[in-house]
């Protein structure tokens, strides 16, 4: 067999042996076929390992760097001078990065006022009030009155020293349970009574209501209880406007009964768990406290794939605007070494006056290691950089940036409803001494908002001098150096401050505290006659010093309230029977311009804030001021959105079908019905689309105006219902996109 194999291959085998060290050509062929497949295999697992390094650390340079000299000695380059490109091109590439921060990503809800309503009955009326009409809203109180089981209730009714008022409150953002806010009440437009001076409310349930076409007003979740004494009309009393004593206020007069979280909710192109995940541990690392038990308790917790539920930190409960912006600014995913580079360059920025107020509060978002770079830009020469940073600092709990604070607050204006603002939450004695000093500025707006702020930061701050009169009112005795002074408010709480307990009342005085309490001084004398009349009773007399603070003390042991007190203060001040200037709701506004630090022409008019961003600590929202669009957007109005939508497009729907089969007829006359039944069916829905076009449910969740200039407007803007996603320079990471382009044929559908 082999000598027929060697007889019949002769050739091939003299062409294998004859020749010593000559190559067969087909191995030369096959073996470079071989070895060129492996260098490209080699060539893609390089790339892909690459590019996977890429993705998932852009400053991992070391495993680039390994990788690239590996690759340049096997393709037998020459790696010292492409290595040194390389590696400048890295590093270059990482000073130019761009931090995506999560306003990129959410927009932070839930700082919408909840309106509440309910039907009370006021009494204590001097025969002004009158028993209602017939209406839904007698009803209502009726059957308050039952379930109460209160006697004769339509005697009642019919006094004239009662009368039935509508009760309105708007329920705040971050409410806590037990926190007072203010209550508005207005007599019915068909009500007999005339005037609610002198009256009080008594208690009443505050509910969200919602209209409901054919089903009237709907009641919800009871959130809140109202009453107390009214405060009408002030300046002249309503002499020359008697409408302005058929409505009032009452001054934190109503108790809440729940407690009201924000949301973070995601855009719609990055909803996702694990995006929800990881913007919830960006925030939890941020702002977080501690408990009593010494348990750490952070901010946020997802709750959805596009919802996270966001709990309000200790030291920005006054401030809800700060905290939005601080939240937007907190940084995405960002490694320590880019974080440093972000943090010299904000450090560059903060010195410039156009910047610094930017750069600071993604400072203050880094959180204790951009403490050194804001103390480093108290020394700037520009009042405006260096009040942005003590600002940053503040909320940082650190107190460098005290006396620069304080220096805004007197000098400038636009800076000082800010600058109390962060004083509130240093708890330091340099803060408190700060405040201190404040009271005596001045600007009666600095004082007054002074001692709002150092009842935040230390309520029992024996310089407060607070008397509390349960049931009335406050009164604050200050013993300062500045210029004597009262002041008095219709927000937030029933107080009176008197700045100088020296004061003394100016003789001859006649002064009304209420229908039933005055006061009585002759000129040359140095005492005043407080009396207290009462019908079928002997009168009670007091006789007192001089001293506004003894007559306040005095007229309240008799029983006078914060608005019969308020309109004696009034009296005084009408008859110049005061030391000082009478003040009323003299608050630090936010908004306000000023004149940006410059040489000669370089100087220009700026603006800081607008009045959206106020502090809670000093928010003062009118009833004009209310936006109702922001009001719906509560639970029970959320309950029959839907609803009301889908009931909606039916009727639309099935005029149309009628529409189209009355032209298919040709039916002249029923072709006009059906434009006439399609104009109204428009109008209708027209009408409550306008009713319900900020409502929020679960469909329309992902058509909200997230922009950033609509989240810092907050409820004071409404844009319609168009939604245009706001343009950033975040670019998805070159690794994510490949991975993402390579992979999504493989994946499902769902």
């Amino acid at each position: 067999m082999a000598n027929a194999m060697n007889k019949n291959f002769p050739r091939i085998r003299a062409r294998n042996t004859s020749v010593p060290g000559r190559r067969w050509p087909g191995r030369t062929v096959l073996g470079r076929t071989v070895l060129g497949r492996t260098w490209l295999g080699l060539l893609l697992t390089i790339l892909l390992v690459g590019v996977s390094g890429c993705a998932s650390s852009l400053l991992n340079l070391s495993g680039a760097n390994a990788l690239g000299s590996k690759f340049a000695s096997l393709v037998n380059r020459d790696k010292d001078e492409p290595k040194g490109k390389e590696e400048d091109h890295d590093f270059d590439t990482e000073t130019r990065i761009e931090t995506p921060l999560l306003r990129d990503y959410i927009s932070v809800t839930g700082n919408n006022l909840v309106a509440l309503r309910g039907v009370g009955l006021v009494t204590q009326l001097d025969g002004t009030g009158g028993d209602p009409p017939p209406s839904h809203l007698r009803k209502e109180l009726l059957d308050e009155m039952a379930r109460l089981k209160i006697p004769n209730p339509s005697r009642i009714l019919a006094s004239r020293n009662t009368a039935l008022v509508i009760v309105t409150a708007y329920l705040p953002a971050m409410v806590r349970e037990g926190q007072t806010f203010d209550v508005r009440v207005a007599l019915p437009p068909n009500s007999e009574a005339t005037s609610l001076k002198g009256g009080v409310l008594l208690e009443t349930r505050l509910t969200e209501e919602h209209s409901v076409p054919g089903r009237g007003n709907l009641k919800g979740h009871q959130y809140g209880v109202a009453g107390g004494a009214i405060l009408t009309a002030l300046g002249d009393g309503g002499r020359s406007n008697g409408s302005m004593l058929r409505r009032g206020s009452i001054p934190g007069g109503a108790v809440s009964k729940t407690e009201r979280n924000l949301e973070v909710i995601l855009r719609n192109e990055y909803r996702g768990l694990k995006t929800a995940k990881r913007i919830e541990n960006a925030i939890a690392r941020r702002l977080h406290h501690y408990n009593r038990f010494g348990q750490r308790v952070p901010m946020a917790e997802a709750k959805t794939d596009m919802m996270i539920e966001l709990k309000v930190h200790p030291t920005y409960r006054n401030n809800f605007p700060r905290y939005n912006q601080v939240i937007r600014s907190i940084a995405y995913k960002e490694t320590d070494v880019a974080r440093r580079l972000r943090m010299e360059r904000l450090s560059r920025d903060i010195l410039e006056p156009e910047t610094a107020g930017s750069a600071a509060l993604q400072l203050e978002a880094i959180g204790n290691d951009s403490v050194p770079f804001l103390q480093a830009a108290l020394s700037s020469p520009s009042l405006e950089v260096r009040f942005h940073a003590a600002q940053a600092l503040a909320y940082l709990e650190d107190s460098s940036g005290v006396d620069v604070l304080k220096q805004a607050a007197i000098e400038e204006p636009a800076f000082r409803v800010y600058a109390l603002a962060a004083l509130s939450v240093i708890d330091d004695a340099d803060s408190v001494v700060a405040l201190r000093e404040l009271m005596s500025a001045e600007q009666l707006e600095t004082r007054y908002g002074a001692i709002r702020a150092l009842k935040e930061n230390n309520p029992n701050d024996s310089i407060l001098g607070t008397t509390e009169f349960p049931g009335q009112f406050l009164l604050h005795a200050v013993n300062t150096d500045g210029a004597p002074a009262a002041h008095v408010v219709r927000y937030r709480s029933p107080e009176v401050v008197i700045f100088g307990t020296g004061q003394k009342l100016r003789l001859p005085a006649v002064l009304n505290a209420g229908t039933r309490i005055r006061v009585i001084g002759k000129a040359g004398e140095n005492t005043v006659t407080v009396t207290k009349y009462e019908l079928g009773a002997d009168s009670e007399r007091r006789v007192v010093s001089t001293s506004l603070v003894e007559i306040l003390h005095t007229v309240a042991d008799l029983g006078a309230r914060y608005p019969d007190v308020v309109q004696l203060l009034l009296e005084a001040d009408e008859q110049a029977n005061l030391m000082g200037e009478l003040g009323i709701d003299r608050l630090p506004q936010a908004g306000r311009s000023f004149r940006r630090s410059g040489s000669g022409p370089d100087s220009s008019e700026a603006k800081l804030g607008t009045p959206a961003l106020t502090p809670g600590l000093f928010d003062q929202v009118e009833d004009s001021d209310r936006d109702t669009s922001e009001e719906a957007a509560s639970a029970l109005a959320r309950m029959f959105s839907l609803r009301d939508s889908a009931e909606n497009e039916d009727a639309t729907a099935r005029d149309a079908d009628a529409e189209h089969t009355d032209n298919a007829a040709g039916s002249t006359a029923g072709t006009g019905e059906n434009e006439t039944a399609t104009d109204a069916s428009t109008e209708d829905a027209s009408s409550d689309t306008s009713d319900t076009s900020d409502m929020l449910d679960a469909t329309d969740i992902q058509n909200l105006d997230l922009s950033e200039e609509a989240a810092q407007t907050g409820s004071d803007a409404d844009d319609g219902d168009d939604f245009v996603l706001e343009k950033t320079d975040f670019r998805e990471p070159l690794g994510s996109r490949m991975r993402r382009i390579f992979l999504s044929p493989f994946q499902s559908s769902d």
